[in-house]
């Protein structure tokens, strides 16, 4: 006789007690770090020690609100808006800069105002191309080692959306969406050769395009010696290493930072 394997631990309403649990606790220490770290400059910005906690709470709830939203839509419907998502996207990170809507701060144009609502067409982008990954090498399972099925549509596709955001600029949501393209093609079983390859290829690209801009070369000799930028580039790393110098590992303690 076989036996059944336990299922995954669940509670009524069907919703994964080891995935949902840890979300709501990242979430509700997000929030309390929020308040430690920002109740200070909230009541002197703004007159109001709870500003930056009532509006990540909000953004909390609302987020929640989606989750429990989306766990009743099923999950088989996003093969069928694969291919929207992708085309939204590019619409999207296309609108930043041939529309009225795109938003410019800090010398780059990677935000959409719609509505009152500021959103960043990367972060769509990122969460479509799962989703049309995911599905494609599902239908192509069984040609996924083929470099013109299972690999080269996969990447041509990064390289439309790659061109889009490069030209916001935005290298990190590049180099992010790369890597997530990467593990995701490994695990569904793409040739090592062909990923490599195309590694080795890209490389100087990348390099030479980081080194292209005085301020991305700044970030780069930041990252080895911050002190030298302790008001712009470094100011992270610097002020991240005086937090660990006053309270070393665990903190001093929630609003004493």
């Amino acid at each position: 006789m076989t036996q059944k394997k336990d299922a995954p631990a669940s509670i009524p309403s069907g919703y994964d007690v080891t995935l949902l649990f840890p979300v709501l606790f990242l979430v509700g220490i997000g929030i309390v770090m929020i308040y430690s770290a920002s109740s200070a400059i909230a009541l002197k910005n703004f007159g109001n020690g709870y500003y930056f906690l009532k509006k990540q709470s909000m953004s909390a709830l609302l987020g929640i609100a989606a989750l429990a939203v989306c766990r009743h839509v099923p999950y088989r419907i996003y093969r069928y808006l694969s291919y929207v998502f992708l085309g939204m996207s590019m619409l999207f990170l296309m609108a930043v800069h041939i529309s009225g809507f795109g938003v410019t701060a800090g010398g780059s144009t990677r935000w959409l105002q719609l509505g009152g609502v500021s959103f960043q067409p990367s972060e769509f982008a990122r969460i479509s191309m799962v989703i049309y990954l995911a599905y494609s090498m599902s239908k192509k399972k069984d040609f996924i080692r083929d470099f013109s099925i299972g690999f080269l549509p996969h990447v041509l596709v990064l390289g439309i959306f790659s061109m889009l955001i490069i030209s916001q600029p935005d290298f990190g949501s590049v180099a992010i969406l790369g890597a997530l393209t990467w593990i995701m093609l490994y695990v569904g079983g793409a040739r090592i050769v062909h990923l490599a390859s195309a590694t080795l290829v890209l490389l100087p690209f990348a390099y030479m395009f980081m080194i292209s801009a005085a301020y991305r070369l700044r970030r780069l000799v930041s990252f080895l010696d911050p002190w030298q930028y302790p008001a712009d580039e470094g100011y992270q790393i610097v002020h991240s290493l005086m937090a660990f110098g006053t309270g070393g590992i665990w903190g001093t303690g929630i609003g004493n930072g």
